[in-house]
C-alpha cells in the first residue's frame, strides 16, 4: 500500500502474537502513514504506543503495523475515519504553449518526467501537473509591476521543496530568475530568499523595530515565475527533501474553508498537540470566522503578507494550506475578492476519491456548486465542482 511501512517481526515476541497485537492496533487506529509522514515522527509514535502498551521495545518490530496521519479518530467520524482519504491526484494549469512550459517544468526539475494522463500532457514528480492547451494567455498570471497575481484567485503559487541556498546552481544557465523579497514597507527589494533576512521568521511592523540583527542562514522560503506566468515557490533548507510536492492558497475565511474540505470532501484537520506532546483529534474550528492578522515580512509585496489565520488540511498524500485573501482594504489599491479559478492560469486542483456516485449525489443535495457532471477521464471518471472561494476541484473515481 501506498505510503505504508513494513516492520519485520521482533525476535522477542512469537510472531503470531505480534501479527494479533499489529491487526488490534490497526483496527483501533484505523490509520495510515501517509508519504508526507517522516520516519522520526513514525518511530516517536510508534515509541509512545510501546510505553502505553508496555510492551517495550519490540513493539517497534511490529509486524505490517501500518499507521495513519492523526493519532485518533474524532468522534462521529469512524465511519469517515475508516475509508480512505481522497488522495491528491493532480494541479491542472491551462498554458498557450504546453510542449514550451513542459520544457520549464523538467528544466527547472530534471528529476520530473514528461508524461500524458486522460489525454492532457503533463509533468510528473512527487506530484502531478496536467496542462491544457488554451488560444489565448489565461487570466491570473504574476504582474511584476504590481508584485503579485492578477486578477487573483484562490491559488496562490505551487512549488517545491529544496534547499533554496543552491537554488542558484539549480538554476543557471536556465533564464529563469527570483523575485525580489521585501524586508519591510520602505524596503526596495534587497533579498531573493527569506533566509538572507536580517532577522528570523516573518515579523509584522511593529515586530521589525525591536527585532535583534542576526545573519543570513541556510535556505528560506524564494520565488520565480513560471511559464504562463504562474507562481513558483521553492522553500527549504539543509535536510530538505527535493519534492516536487507544494501548493498553497489564499482564502477569504481560512478557517472555516478547512471545516468546509473536512465536512464535504472527507479530508482531515491536524490534530492538536498538548504540552506532554501527545496528539489528539481537532474538532471544527468554531468560531471559523476569525479578523485577519497583521501583515508582516519578508514578502513578494511590500505592503507584506497577511499569513493569519491561516487554515490546513490533511489528504491521504499530502496538506493544503490557506492564507487570508491578501487584496483587503486599501492594500491592492482598493478590495478585491477572489475570482473563480476556471480558465486561470493555476485552473483547478484534483483528487482520487472512493463511491464517486455518492459523494456527488451527497454534494449535489448539500448544494455544492457543480461545474462538470460526472464525465469519462482516461479509463475511469470524474467530475468538477467549485468550493466556497472559487476554486474548481475535479474529484476523480479510483480505479
Amino acid at each position: 500500500m501506498n505510503g505504508s511501512r513494513r516492520v519485520r517481526p521482533s525476535a522477542g515476541l512469537p510472531a503470531r502474537f505480534t501479527a494479533s497485537l499489529a491487526a488490534r492496533l490497526s483496527a483501533r487506529l484505523t490509520v495510515r502513514l501517509t508519504a508526507r509522514l517522516t520516519a522520526r515522527f513514525t518511530a516517536r509514535f510508534l515509541a509512545r504506543l510501546a510505553s502505553r502498551l508496555t510492551v517495550g521495545r519490540s513493539l517497534m518490530a511490529t509486524a505490517h503495523l501500518t499507521l495513519v496521519v492523526g493519532a485518533s479518530v474524532p468522534a462521529g467520524a469512524q465511519a469517515r475515519a475508516t475509508a480512505a482519504l481522497p488522495a491528491l491526484h493532480h494541479v491542472g494549469l491551462n498554458s498557450v504553449d504546453p510542449d514550451a512550459a513542459i520544457a520549464w517544468y523538467l528544466r527547472v526539475w530534471p528529476t520530473a518526467v514528461h508524461t500524458v494522463v486522460a489525454g492532457e500532457a503533463g509533468v510528473q514528480g512527487e506530484m502531478l501537473l496536467l496542462f491544457h492547451r488554451v488560444a489565448q494567455p489565461p487570466s491570473g498570471g504574476w504582474r511584476d509591476e504590481l508584485h503579485r497575481a492578477s486578477p487573483q484567485s484562490a491559488f496562490w503559487h505551487i512549488g517545491a521543496f529544496t534547499n533554496t541556498s543552491t537554488l542558484p546552481a539549480r538554476l543557471a544557465g536556465t533564464g529563469v530568475r527570483s523575485l525580489p523579497l521585501f524586508l519591510s514597507p520602505t524596503d526596495t527589494g534587497s533579498i531573493w530568499r527569506s533566509g538572507q533576512a536580517p532577522f528570523t521568521g516573518t515579523l509584522t511592523a511593529g515586530q521589525l523595530a525591536t527585532a535583534p540583527v542576526v545573519a543570513p542562514r541556510d535556505g528560506g522560503f524564494s520565488y520565480v515565475v513560471a511559464p504562463d506566468g504562474v507562481l513558483f515557490e521553492f522553500t527549504g533548507g539543509p535536510g530538505t527533501r527535493d519534492a516536487l510536492s507544494h501548493v498553497h492558497f489564499f482564502r477569504e475565511r481560512p478557517l472555516c474553508t478547512a471545516n468546509w474540505f473536512v465536512e464535504h470532501l472527507g479530508m482531515e484537520l491536524p490534530p492538536v498537540r498538548d504540552t506532554a506532546g501527545v496528539e489528539r483529534a481537532r474538532g471544527a474550528w468554531t468560531p471559523c470566522e476569525v479578523p485577519y492578522g497583521e501583515a508582516g515580512w519578508p514578502s513578494l509585496e511590500p505592503a507584506g503578507t497577511i499569513r493569519q489565520p491561516s487554515g490546513t488540511v490533511r489528504y491521504a498524500n499530502g496538506t493544503m494550506a490557506w492564507y487570508p485573501r491578501q487584496c483587503v482594504a486599501d492594500r491592492c489599491g482598493a478590495a478585491a475578492p477572489l475570482v473563480r479559478s476556471r480558465g486561470q492560469a493555476l485552473d483547478h486542483i484534483a483528487f482520487v476519491v472512493r463511491d464517486m456516485d455518492a459523494l456527488f449525489d451527497r454534494l449535489r443535495r448539500s448544494g455544492v456548486r457543480v461545474l462538470e457532471e460526472p464525465h469519462p477521464f482516461g479509463t475511469t471518471r470524474a467530475f468538477m465542482i467549485e468550493d466556497p472561494d472559487g476554486l474548481a476541484i475535479e474529484l476523480i473515481e479510483a480505479g
